[in-house]
């Protein structure tokens, strides 16, 4: 079995990006995302201008723009880095994780593999949940620039509306 991290959390949380299980590499670097092909940083960057070039710089993004970072798996059998490797998968208690973080409203699974978990054993949550495609290198069924786009878009969109929320709310107190 291997084990998983626990999640990088903000002091207000209001979108949770799960993954499914971080790959080998980054299990031996003990980072999220640490295999430096994966796009997963290169792209929060991209989208909040802030640099990357030590994982507390990484970190930092996670804690300045309300977000969780976690996976939807903690522990699993798994050969190798690829999804399609993983069985015998026990899932983190992202359910707690809600209830003590209220103001999380939005799940962005990044990859095939999250999305399918967390849609078998978290779907009763509620939560609005948006499947996005995998950053991970093994993707190669899109074009870079329209991943980057496409996790840009949605990152900013869903900020937006928390940040419009919270105004709103607000206003009339």
């Amino acid at each position: 079995m291997i084990v998983g991290f626990d999640p990088i959390i903000a002091e207000e949380p209001r979108v949770m990006i799960l993954g499914s299980m971080p790959s080998v590499t980054s299990l031996e670097r003990r980072q999220y995302y640490g295999y430096r092909h994966n796009r997963f940083w290169p792209i929060l960057s991209a989208c909040f201008s802030m640099p990357i070039d030590t994982y507390e710089q990484k970190k930092e993004i996670i804690l300045r723009h309300h977000l969780v970072l976690w996976d939807v798996i903690h522990a699993c059998e798994r050969e190798g880095s690829l999804d399609s490797r993983i069985h015998a998968e026990v899932v983190n208690p992202i359910d707690a994780l809600t209830e003590e973080y209220p103001l999380i409203h939005t799940v962005i699974c990044n990859g095939k593999k999250s999305e399918t978990l967390y849609q078998r054993h978290f779907a009763h949550l509620p939560l609005k949940q948006i499947y996005l495609p995998s950053t991970s290198n093994a993707n190669r069924t899109i074009k870079e620039e329209a991943l980057f786009a496409c996790w840009i878009d949605t990152l900013r969109s869903v900020l937006e509306q928390s940040n419009d929320t919270k105004r709103k709310g607000n206003r009339g107190k």
